[in-house]
């Protein structure tokens, strides 16, 4: 029962992070396509319809073409990858003193970790096709989401209650636009960066694994893991591409990531590093990327809880005992 109400809340945070990350593409085809002798903009459903077909025709050809070098990846190089990473570490040679000892247990502790996130990874390929879900609630949220919106404030009494409703699902709607600009620019540092770096270490793919370090930024702890595995079976260099990643890591995760939430959604760096670690602890890679969307909806809640009981204590010591 918890994994599926974890799947459920992971797909429709994904739906709704899709829903605006295109609204805007659905605005501009509205405004520059018309079909209408009149000169009207485009509907909203035919703008939506029209952007999938150019999104996911493409996308689909593209996904059929590369299932089998992935699933070759995942089963083949990965493991091998990892085997001749950290393969070195376990030679009986190497363990003579209590510094070497310790490292040995490190990076075998490293290499457990990295093999479980593969395992992840392929234990979770056999649930892709849910994600198909993604782009139809993400559909339904983009028509039906303002009459929703007008219906749930109608509902309310009239007066200060339906303004602090109105306020509060546009404080919800722009914490969750905030969120995804920061994923987005998130993603674009890593993809500069690494592909920078990867040039720099000679690389034979270093533009494609850059720009794969980019749309993999926005999959927390496997995403990372994924291009470190990658770029570590191409390096000439390894240890150096590893500490790199690593040091890269650290960097991004606790000082820039932060400070790009704490912008878009007005939460405090900490408040960021502490519900990543809780999510984390709870539920792994998906407890992250339910952390900081359930942190933002707590924080706008909690603000308009302590606000609505503001007025209400501000009109009842104002009224009249008549």
């Amino acid at each position: 029962m918890a994994r599926l109400l974890q799947a459920v809340c992971l797909i429709a945070l994904l739906a709704v992070f899709f829903a605006h990350l295109i609204a805007p593409v659905v605005d501009a085809i509205r405004r520059r396509i018309r079909l209408d002798p009149r000169g009207r903009p485009l509907s909203r459903v035919s703008a939506i319809v029209l952007l999938y077909l150019v999104l996911f025709v493409p996308s689909v050809i593209a996904w059929r073409r590369a299932t089998g070098p992935i699933d070759r990846w995942v089963h083949v190089t990965a493991p091998a990858s990892i085997a001749r990473i950290f393969g070195a570490q376990r030679q009986p040679s190497s363990a003579n003193s209590r510094t070497a000892r310790a490292t040995i247990a490190f990076f075998r502790y490293v290499e457990g970790q990295v093999k479980a996130a593969l395992d992840d990874v392929v234990g979770a390929a056999r649930y892709v096709k849910w994600l198909a879900i993604v782009p139809i609630l993400s559909f339904v949220l983009l028509v039906y989401a303002p009459m929703f919106r007008r219906s749930a404030l109608r509902v309310l009494p009239h007066g200060h209650l339906q303004w602090r409703g109105e306020e509060y699902l546009r404080d919800v709607n722009s914490a969750l636009a905030g969120y995804i600009r920061a994923q987005l620019v998130a993603g674009a540092i890593s993809g500069v960066v690494c592909t920078a770096a990867f040039g720099l270490f000679g690389l034979p793919s270093g533009l494609s694994l850059g720009v794969l370090a980019g749309i993999l930024e926005l999959v927390p702890v496997i995403g990372p893991l994924t291009i470190m595995v990658m770029a570590a079976a191409e390096a000439e260099h390894v240890f150096g591409v590893l500490l790199f990643l690593v040091l890269f890591r650290g960097v991004q995760d606790y000082l820039v990531y932060p400070r790009l939430v704490r912008r878009g959604m007005h939460l405090s760096s900490l408040a960021v590093i502490v519900s990543i670690w809780c999510g984390a602890t709870l539920n792994g890679a998906a407890g992250v990327v339910l952390a900081i969307p359930f942190a933002g909806f707590l924080s706008v809640s909690y603000r308009h809880w302590r606000e609505y009981h503001a007025i209400e204590r501000l009109i009842r010591s104002s009224g009249s005992p008549g």
